[in-house]
């Protein structure tokens, strides 16, 4: 008997997973709340999947919970909530629910090497793909990056890697998921309005190694002490990385030198100012990815080349570029207060910060407290703005402009810049009630900086 499937949310990796499925002979239901005007205007290669008769659509409104009779299994994409009336009835029946990534791991034999953690996962991930593809081996950037495992398990072979950045709404749906290499780079608040407490959020970051066996390797921020916490729980082989200490077992960073031991001894791999990413939360991706690709077989030649050469990832303290005297910098990937704070911390210059957007139940005391020392003047907009507001003014700080759109955000701080000044747009919040992503918000803001220039 055929296996039928029900993948919920017509996004880039739930389309990308439908493909999958009917490649392998099962039958699919595909559904969105949206129109389906809507969803082929964006995915119009759905028109060939109805050219399947095992291929099945419902758009605009939620299934009857009654399809779950004819169902075996229920694919959610990341951005579909767990609560929501059908995947209920789908967990009170019994109903496996799970995600892209473990159909991909499910149908590939692949290896994966997984990073996860609240801040700089696409930097680390990006580097990490950089350095394999260096070392010759075949390697695909994928997960929550942007682009789906699932585009690539049919040509993908077991010789080759999925460098993979996994987020912790991926994990929630996993089951076998063993990454060969795992890393976990911080925990700090984000997401809570899904997740409800800073503990269901650890929890599912955790499950990254939950699969994962003795001779596995986790990789750990060493100055994390929830990261350490949470990996006392895994049986893999542990190395950790650091900008405070040596270790024993991993890289770290002091007195701007870069080290790694192998556990028998310390070897010098490059100065700190070598990296071609800045700051030090950029050295600790650096060191993340060094220690995955080292313990991983990756000659160290290969990886310093590439980390004096990486410059970077688009949206993520991105130069957009300098007119009249003032800097512009996309920082869109910032979308909770530590990925912000970390954003001011490495701008030297006086601030035009530019926040706000949809509210996942974050505090923004401790991101205020710094505005009020290093910023010349915020901008806020989106569905926060007035939290930021009224945390801005408890630290004292008023110096504050509110607008509702970027093209009025974008023109206030070109107004009231002058040289020597820096435009930040790093927004605290993420994009979804103005953007279908932070991408999108980024362009927008580099478009609006740079036209008539």
């Amino acid at each position: 008997m055929i296996k039928r499937t029900l993948v919920v949310g017509a996004a880039r990796s739930g389309v990308a997973v439908t493909e999958l499925l009917l490649s392998h002979g099962e039958a699919v239901l595909l559904t969105d709340t949206r129109s389906s005007g809507i969803v082929l205007k964006e995915f119009p290669q759905i028109l060939d999947f109805e050219k399947n008769p095992e291929f099945e659509s419902i758009f605009g409104v939620q299934p009857s919970l009654e399809i779950l009779t004819v169902i075996d299994e229920v694919v959610i994409s990341p951005g579909v909530p767990l609560s929501i009336p059908i995947i209920q009835a789908a967990y009170a029946q019994g109903i496996p629910v799970t995600g892209e990534v473990e159909a991909a791991y499910r149908l590939t034999q692949t290896p994966f090497i997984a990073i996860t953690g609240t801040n700089g996962k696409t930097t680390t991930t990006t580097l990490l793909g950089e350095i394999f593809k260096a070392s010759g081996r075949g390697t695909y950037v994928v997960g929550n990056i942007g682009d789906p495992i699932t585009n690539y398990v049919d040509s993908a072979t077991a010789d080759e890697v999925f460098i993979t950045e996994i987020s912790s709404f991926q994990l929630e749906t996993i089951h076998t998921f063993r990454p060969q290499a795992a890393a976990i780079l911080n925990l700090t608040p984000d997401h809570l309005d899904r997740h409800l407490s800073m503990e269901n959020y650890v929890h599912a970051k955790g499950r990254i190694f939950e699969n994962q066996r003795a001779e596995d390797l986790l990789v750990l921020n060493g100055d994390d002490p929830l990261v350490g916490e949470l990996g006392e729980k895994a049986i893999s082989r542990k190395a950790l990385f650091s900008y405070k200490k040596t270790v024993d077992y991993g890289a770290w960073c002091l007195a701007g030198k870069i080290y790694i031991n192998n556990g028998q001894e310390s070897i010098l791999v490059c100065r700190e100012d070598e990296l071609g990413i800045i700051g030090p939360h950029n050295t600790m991706n650096a060191l993340a990815a060094l220690t995955l690709a080292y313990f991983s077989g990756v000659e160290l030649e290969v990886i310093v080349r590439v980390l004096k050469t990486f410059a970077g990832v688009e949206h993520r303290l991105e130069l957009v570029g300098c007119f009249d005297g003032v800097t512009y910098i996309n920082d869109s990937k910032g979308t909770n207060t530590n990925a912000t704070i970390t954003a001011v911390n490495a701008v030297t210059e006086p601030i035009i910060l530019l926040a706000g957007g949809y509210d996942k139940k974050e505090d923004y005391s401790e991101l205020m407290a710094l505005v009020a020392k290093r910023v010349k003047q915020l901008i806020v907009l989106g569905v926060t703005a007035d939290d930021l507001i009224k945390a801005a003014t408890a630290k004292g700080f008023t110096t504050i402009t509110k607008v509702d759109t970027y093209e009025e955000a974008v023109a206030h701080a070109k107004a009231v810049a002058v040289s020597g000044d820096t435009v930040l747009l790093s927004p605290a919040c993420a994009s979804w009630d103005m953007f279908d992503n932070y991408e999108i918000r980024g362009r927008v803001f580099k478009r609006l900086v740079t036209e008539n220039q």
